[in-house]
């Protein structure tokens, strides 16, 4: 009866802690609190870089802000960003704002398209992405490598 509850309680802690180590889901609700979708949240992956330290794969980010869908990515990146607007109302003005770390805008484009390519050509570290959507400000943290 011991080896038989000493096995239970091992095979409960083996899944207490494979549940642990999954990520979690991210779900989204519309005003009346109907579940519209559902995101697995991934951990990235990783790779070696030359001196063997684990270097995270870039990710992709996507948000709703009403009825549209923003993703940017990669996060970090090497210099190049890549934003999808799904559907892009082209009757409101559409732009992006690109700040470096100490605050000073870098970059203000009109978006014209669905997907819209940043260069970041400054030096490695956080910059700020400001997407005006119409009356929609949303801003995202990019890294760049």
């Amino acid at each position: 009866m011991k080896k038989l509850l000493s096995l239970f309680t091992g095979l409960f802690v083996v899944t207490a802690v494979a549940i642990t180590a999954q990520t979690g889901v991210s779900f989204q609700y519309d005003a009346d609190g109907n579940m519209t979708s559902r995101t697995v949240v991934l951990p990235p992956p990783t790779r070696a870089t030359d001196n063997g330290v684990p270097e995270k794969e870039p990710e992709v980010y996507s948000d709703q802000e009403g009825a549209q869908t923003i993703t940017i990515y990669p996060n970090p990146t090497r210099g190049e960003v890549k934003v999808d607007i799904s559907p892009l109302n082209p009757e409101v003005e559409n732009l992006f704002l690109l700040y470096n770390s100490a605050g000073q805008m870098i970059e203000n484009r009109r978006i014209e398209g669905e997907s819209t390519v940043i260069e970041i050509n400054g030096n490695p570290g956080v910059y700020l992405l400001n997407l005006r959507l119409g009356t929609t400000i949303s801003q995202w943290k990019i890294i760049k490598q």
